[in-house]
């Protein structure tokens, strides 16, 4: 009898042994009423990345997910604030349990590289052709790229795009624009923004105009990829040509805005400026771009996109838009 307690009492502690290598043991409570225990791995805004004790590692959309609960503190993303914390399971949907507060599950996330690099890159590229209807048989490609890399406090922008355009066989057009911001974040709400442009057209008039702009920005909501911001800025804009060069200075806004539907398979996004220069004859100076993105795979999206580039003065008032529709692929 002894020998069969001992033995017993040796089997037991084994099996602890064994099950505590298995690392952290997580709760994810699911919409449909199941739950599932193992290792959190990731939580970003589209998916949770598990690891259970008797399987190899599985995806569950955001979607899907009602709670979660943690055993042991690990860093966790809060609102872009980097929190030493366990989470405990909410019996709301959609919500967790930090610090004794009530938690949307939207503003948390997780990953093990990121808690200590705390760098986050990202970015996409591709490739339209405008679809407008004309009969000038013209022809227009844009190729574009960008890149994003972001701390909880830091948001490194840079984005670059190419134009060729031609009509009757004729180029009308061959530029090239690169962009690059950087955000502080302040906190959940503000941010304050140091902005670089420079555009150059490649024909005949070479022409090249830049700013740098500086000024607070405000998020209304948002979290990781959700967003809407509005940002007030001050630029110094130079504009060089081979006949004349001028400066001047701006006010101007900015509308930025994104936000995912269907799981993160399709994307709403609108980038909308307006400058007020200092000089009387010129009313304002306007950039918008509204658009749609279509995941057809993880990596690879179709995008519809519409611009509209406007300036008005006291004489006229200069209006160019197009449709474009492209293929791109993000990483």
């Amino acid at each position: 009898m002894l020998n069969l307690k001992s033995y017993l009492t040796t089997s037991l502690v084994a099996a602890l042994s064994i099950l505590s290598q298995y690392g952290y043991a997580d709760t994810v409570f699911l919409i449909n009423g199941d739950r599932i225990t193992g290792e959190i791995i990731e939580l970003d805004d589209k998916q949770l990345t598990l690891k259970p004790s008797y399987t190899g590692k599985i995806t569950l959309a955001r979607s899907a997910i009602s709670s979660l609960e943690t055993d042991e503190r690990r860093h966790w993303s809060v609102n872009r604030s980097l929190e030493h914390v366990t989470i405990s399971a909410a019996s709301e949907p959609r919500f967790v349990i930090i610090n004794g507060q009530l938690t949307p599950l939207n503003e948390i996330r997780y990953s093990a590289i990121e808690a200590s690099t705390d760098w986050l890159l990202s970015g996409s590229a591709e490739a339209a052709i405008d679809i407008t209807q004309n009969t000038t048989h013209s022809q227009k490609l844009h190729a574009k790229g960008d890149m994003t890399l972001q701390s909880l406090n830091w948001r490194h922008d840079l984005k670059g795009e190419f134009r060729y355009e031609t009509e009757e066989s004729t180029p009308k057009r061959h530029s090239f624009e690169g962009r690059y911001t950087l955000d502080y974040l302040l906190s959940e709400h503000w941010l304050l923004r140091q902005e670089d442009f420079y555009e150059e057209d490649r024909l005949s008039t070479q022409q090249k105009n830049y700013y740098i702009a500086v000024g607070p920005g405000h998020r209304f909501w948002g979290v990781g990829r959700n967003k809407l911001d509005f940002v007030l800025t001050y630029n110094h804009f130079w504009v060089n040509t081979p006949y004349f060069e001028f400066d001047l200075y701006a006010w101007a806004t900015a509308l930025n805005y994104k936000q995912y539907w269907l799981g993160g398979e399709l994307e709403t996004y609108a980038d909308l400026q307006m400058a007020f220069p200092e000089i009387p004859s010129i009313d304002y100076i306007a950039n918008s771009t509204l658009g749609l993105r279509y995941l057809l795979t993880q990596r690879v999206y179709l995008t519809l996109k519409y611009d509209l580039n406007e300036t008005k003065t006291d004489i006229t008032n200069i209006k160019d838009s197009n449709y474009t529709l492209g293929l791109g692929m993000n990483f």
